[in-house]
């Protein structure tokens, strides 16, 4: 039992003296206290909310148990994959693809990474420290400005991240 577990209306009718505890003064007492208990009840559920809050981390299990919890709590599809330092988490570089918008391996050729420039000369390599792979039925459901407040709560300062659709 919590120290903040308080039933409000049974305490209320525990406190009335012995002579007083008849039917019609208890349910005096008890709708007077009604505005205390609601109170009390938002008091516990921003609590637990804080509390549930608290728990996560940086941790990979954390954060996807985190984003499972929020945007798809029934399926848990939601996963994190890594990324590595040459930008891909197969090993492979990445470029965004506009038309398909999203993040796709850069093709090999003779067994060796073909380099690819844009435009602008970038070499359009990711340089993403991990990936949240979302399932692509997920895509108009989700609210991406939630999704990216939650990860930037919970992820480390210095990891850099994007949303891939599978």
């Amino acid at each position: 039992m919590s120290v903040y577990d308080v039933h409000i209306k049974r305490l209320a009718l525990l406190l009335l003296p012995m002579h007083y505890r008849r039917q019609l003064i208890a349910a005096f007492a008890q709708s007077f206290t009604e505005g205390v208990a609601r109170v009390h009840g938002g008091f516990m559920s921003w609590r637990e909310r804080t509390d549930r809050r608290l728990e996560c981390n940086g941790q990979v299990c954390r954060l996807r148990g985190a984003l499972n919890d929020l945007f798809d709590p029934k399926e848990r599809r939601i996963a994190i994959g890594d990324g590595d330092v040459r930008g891909g988490q197969d090993g492979g570089l990445r470029m965004f693809v506009r038309a398909e918008e999203r993040h796709v391996l850069v093709p090999r050729q003779n067994g060796e990474r073909a380099m690819i420039l844009n435009r602008r000369g970038f070499s359009g390599a990711s340089g993403y420290d991990f990936w949240i792979l979302i399932p692509a039925l997920l895509r108009g459901e989700i609210d991406e400005t939630r999704l990216n407040a939650t990860v930037g709560t919970y992820k480390l300062a210095s990891k850099r991240w994007a949303i891939n659709y599978n």
